[in-house]
């Protein structure tokens, strides 16, 4: 079971019809051909993803930049990563159910915390995108009066608020409780529900915001391509990302087809797979050079422009605090 309020899984806790219908998918001949081109589809991008996020962590340690949403993405591309992990090994279970199993703590526990990296990641995206609509909309108010570390204190606050309640939906619905279900566990079920609304809500808002404010006002007070970065990393996320949370918050309450639900896995690694390429490729956007250091290209993409000099090569500026 999922560390969620009354979620249940496919291939090990009854869900009425959509549970056989996965079983029936997975037993037959053609559903066995299916999961297993969609657990090598998943793994193979997975491996991809695992490595772009992994050089993306490391461009960002290894100096923290003048731009104040560096640190976002350094969490983001770290929840990513951690999503990644957990993804690529529950995976096996999840697409050859009846061939291939875990022990069933050891499948909960990866359950748990592939959703719990996942909610900090959609949790980042919301903030990004409504930080920097703030700093769009109000750019003189937003540059004197943010506080100092901000980004670093939302960031934190998210990471533990998420875990809090994750904490909460396995000690009330988890393998902590006994599994049972009652008032309580179908209460925290609708509160990630509606967390999972008011985030995609949020984020969705602020991006329109974004992309009216950009297109049809007079001044462009902010880069270009980050504001890029934050319209191919919603986007991505609402068609590869969004499916996958519909899926798991949903188990008790809707009939998903049993497509659906393989297919959500390989969309779910995509949308944690596909941010570092966003990155790299918008921050190459209109430059000549294809042979430019990664870390001059992510710091483009940022809008740190100012730290490269000419001809692209870094600038040794030293670490600036966010």
């Amino acid at each position: 079971m999922d560390a969620g309020a009354g979620e249940q899984v496919p291939g090990y806790h009854g869900v009425g019809n959509q549970t056989e219908d996965v079983k029936h998918l997975i037993m037959s001949d053609e559903g066995l051909v299916f999961s297993v081109i969609i657990l090598a589809l998943t793994e193979a991008v997975g491996l991809v993803g695992l490595a772009g996020n992994g050089i993306v962590l490391w461009l960002l340690s290894s100096r923290i930049h003048r731009n104040n949403f560096s640190i976002y993405l350094l969490d983001l591309a770290s929840a990513d990563f951690l999503f990644l992990c957990c993804h690529l090994v529950i995976v096996i279970p999840e697409t050859l159910q009846h061939h291939f199993s875990f022990p069933h703590y050891v499948y909960d526990s990866l359950l748990a915390l592939r959703f719990f990296f996942y909610t900090v990641g959609l949790s980042l995206l919301a903030a990004i995108s409504m930080e920097q609509c703030a700093a769009t909309l109000w750019p003189t108010c937003y540059s004197r009066r943010r506080p100092p570390h901000t980004s670093a204190i939302v960031c934190a606050l998210l990471w533990a608020l998420c875990l809090l309640l994750h904490f909460l939906s396995y000690g009330t619905c988890g393998e902590l409780s006994g599994g049972t279900s009652g008032t309580l566990c179908s209460q925290i079920g609708l509160a990630r529900v509606g967390l999972l609304f008011l985030l995609l809500t949020t984020m969705c808002v602020s991006s329109l915001i974004l992309l009216v404010r950009v297109e049809c006002g007079s001044q462009r007070r902010w880069p270009l391509k980050f504001y890029l970065i934050i319209l191919f990393t919603v986007l991505t996320f609402l068609f590869c990302g969004l499916p996958f949370g519909i899926y798991r918050l949903s188990l008790n309450w809707m009939d998903i087809p049993a497509y659906y639900y393989c297919l959500s896995i390989l969309m779910a690694c995509v949308n944690s797979s596909a941010k570092p390429l966003i990155y790299f490729c918008v921050g190459s956007l209109r430059q000549r050079r294809f042979q430019e250091p990664l870390k001059a290209v992510l710091l483009r993409a940022l809008g740190d422009e100012e730290e490269l000099g000419e001809g692209g090569e870094m600038l040794d500026t030293g670490p600036v605090e966010i």
